[in-house]
């Protein structure tokens, strides 16, 4: 077994020519942890994977899995390591069975698989009826749950997929969910999740790198990125003279599309706000605390295009 943190990457740059792709990236992901990788299309993530499965050369900087360069002894870190990119690249003439066969021994796997933990990584990504239909006649959404089943085969050091959930109905992103999570839990592997937005995954993220143009914006916990991100949202009868009682005390309140108007949370108190908004005639209807979501803080941090 190798040795070294899973992934580990410092400072690594990527050019192609005069086109920067990366640019001074850092990034590890320890064993039994879960890191997202989030930007827009052309913000790097695709190059960044591409150099962890050792098939780019960084320009500067360097990366190493299990404490190996993955450019250089990709063979070694490949049989800890298990890239699923988009679209899922599989053996398009095989059956579902046949194909994760035929991948255990590509990995380096001396003994063939048991039939029974063939058929048993098919049916956790609901493929077993599926099993013995070649891999041509499959869905994006089959070949995606087909690329996830590679994971469990059985379970490596390091799992990086690539939009994991595009193509997959809410049903099937449940199961992802759950899958992820017992290979965190059970096995220990550290997994790297590479897409547009974690929307459907964020709650199993404990990490994440916001990259933009080659550059990061954000690098850390889904926690640290909602911090103060919370709103009073307060619904009352004259919007434009509720505004402007708080801000006459210091408050700014924003006027929503939905009539109503929203202060940062912690900085006013509803107690506060109900009398101040009483001594200037405005009635308060209602209130409530509001989490912005992950996919708003990430869309914000991106428009405002500065780092953390």
């Amino acid at each position: 077994m190798s040795g070294g943190a899973p992934v580990e990457v410092e400072r690594l740059g990527k050019r192609f020519g005069s086109r920067v792709a990366l640019a001074d990236i850092d990034l590890t992901v320890a064993a039994g942890e879960i890191v997202g990788l989030v930007g827009p299309n052309g913000s790097g993530k695709s190059t960044l994977l591409r150099v962890l499965a050792g098939l780019l050369r960084p320009t500067s900087g360097r990366a190493r899995l299990f404490g190996h360069d993955p450019f250089l002894a990709r063979e070694t870190v490949m049989r800890d390591a298990r890239f699923a990119f988009a679209p899922p690249a599989l053996f398009e003439s095989l059956t579902a069975r046949e194909h994760l066969v035929h991948l255990v021994g590509l990995h380096g796997r001396a003994a063939r698989p048991p039939a029974a933990a063939i058929d048993g990584a098919l049916a956790r990504v609901g493929l077993a009826e599926r099993a013995d239909d070649r891999v041509r006649s499959f869905s994006f959404g089959m070949r995606q749950r087909l690329a996830v089943a590679q994971a469990l085969l059985p379970p490596p050091r390091l799992v990086v997929l690539d939009e994991p959930t595009e193509g997959l109905d809410p049903a099937a992103v449940l199961e992802l969910r759950a899958i992820l999570s017992e290979l965190r839990k059970q096995h220990g592997v550290a997994i790297l999740l590479s897409s547009h937005l974690l929307i459907e995954i964020d709650s199993l993220v404990d990490r994440l790198l916001l990259l933009q143009e080659g550059r990061v914006l954000f690098a850390g916990s889904a926690a640290t990125l909602r911090a103060g991100s919370e709103r009073l949202v307060l619904g009352v009868d004259a919007v434009e003279r509720g505004a402007a009682a708080l801000l006459a005390h210091g408050f700014a309140a924003t006027l929503r599309s939905d009539g109503t108007l929203e202060v940062a949370n912690g900085t006013l108190t509803l107690a506060e706000a109900q009398t101040l908004l009483r001594a200037a005639g405005v009635a308060l209807a209602s209130f409530h605390v509001e989490q912005r979501s992950l996919e708003q803080l990430l869309r914000e941090r991106l428009a405002a295009g500065r780092p953390a």
